[in-house]
């Protein structure tokens, strides 16, 4: 007999004064059972909820691994532990395995090992570079590899010339692809890295350590995968895009009104002056929240049933974007309508976060 048909079974006798063990001798179920089901505790045929139920993190956590591809299945824990789930990290992955998730999907990232860290113990200490003719200043969460491309092509020589006067620390950094997993055993030898690379660059490793996330800068906030603004890469004459890991609430530059998407093209939002606005609200949450938390609250929003009673306000914004971006491709229409409820999203979330709907 399935579970649904034991609780049929009990949930009629309930309605006789039957004692909970001759219910669970009727039904076969155990006393416990027979007594939360007699009491529709839970849901008749449905198990019960578990103390540290992961699916209220789910939505979460493929939201954010789809911001950041690099991020593990340790850096992932972390957070949902901030928003108060208690598991284990075995409990964790099988969870994550359960609702379909894979943690660090990049196919290009690998760990740290063993003979990483003995050809760095073993490297023989190079003489100090001499800086080189052109400096280069990073952008903010520019990953490794992409300046020093850049730092490469301004002085016009190859990166593997950059590559052969610094420590090997930076071969292995770029070979491991991801820049914000500091591993414990590659540390020792981040400064000695970071002092050499200030020397090329004549940049100062002040400047360095806060832009680039390969030297720790904000490892501790989430972050997701995106481009940087192609318009603060064009102020700064730089004519490819830059990959940049920012702050995973940013949604928009607010300097030049960009939408960044990681997976579609980048597109004005200057004539829709309420997302601005939206995203000046989001930031302006964190006074209230963590950061975790605000995106937990837009995930919801973004995930709640559609109210027909609702405002369109978002159809006109959505006619607006279409206009002001005319040489957009049209292929990205999820991004535009993310951009378009965006002002609705965080209201919502700010609703949610006010009234203490948001896990802490």
């Amino acid at each position: 007999m399935r579970a649904g048909e034991h609780a049929a079974q009990i949930l009629a006798g309930s309605r006789r004064p039957e004692p909970a063990g001759a219910a669970a001798r009727t039904s076969g179920q155990g006393r416990t059972a027979a007594r939360d089901y007699a009491h529709r505790r839970p849901a008749p045929g449905r198990p019960a909820a578990r103390h540290g139920d992961f699916s209220p993190f789910a939505p979460y956590c493929r939201q954010r691994l789809a911001d950041d591809p690099h991020l593990r299945a340790a850096d992932l824990l972390a957070e949902v532990s901030r928003l108060g789930l208690r598991s284990t990290a075995r409990a964790f992955c099988r969870a994550l395995e359960r609702h379909g998730l894979q943690p660090h999907p990049c196919p290009d990232c690998s760990v740290a090992t063993t003979r990483a860290t003995t050809l760095l113990s073993n490297a023989p200490r190079l003489p100090w570079p001499a800086p080189l003719p052109l400096p280069a200043v990073p952008l903010t969460g520019e990953t490794l590899a992409s300046f020093l491309n850049r730092l490469a092509a301004v002085n016009h020589v190859n990166a593997h010339a950059i590559l052969e006067i610094l420590p090997p620390w930076f071969r292995i950094r770029i070979r491991r692809h991801d820049d914000r997993w500091q591993h414990d055993k590659l540390a020792p030898w981040t400064g000695d890295a970071l002092a050499r690379l200030a020397v090329i660059s004549s940049s100062s490793p002040q400047a360095l350590s806060s832009a680039l996330p390969a030297f720790g800068a904000r490892s501790d906030q989430p972050a997701r995968a995106t481009t940087a603004c192609s318009h603060c890469t064009a102020a700064r004459r730089i004519p490819r895009p830059v990959p940049v890991h920012l702050p995973a609430h940013h949604q928009i530059c607010l300097r030049h009104a960009i939408w960044l998407s990681a997976d579609a093209p980048q597109f004005s939002v200057s004539a829709c002056p309420d997302i601005l606005a939206a995203e000046h609200r989001a930031r302006a949450l964190l006074r209230q929240c963590t950061i975790e938390q605000l995106i937990h609250a837009k995930v919801q929003a973004a995930h709640a049933p559609w109210n027909p009673a609702q405002p369109t306000s978002w159809k006109h914004r959505m006619q607006a974007l279409i206009d002001s971006n005319p040489t957009t491709p049209q292929s990205c229409p999820q991004a535009f309508l993310l951009a378009a409820t965006y002002p609705e999203t965080i209201a919502t979330a700010a609703a949610k976060i006010r009234a203490g709907q948001t896990p802490s």
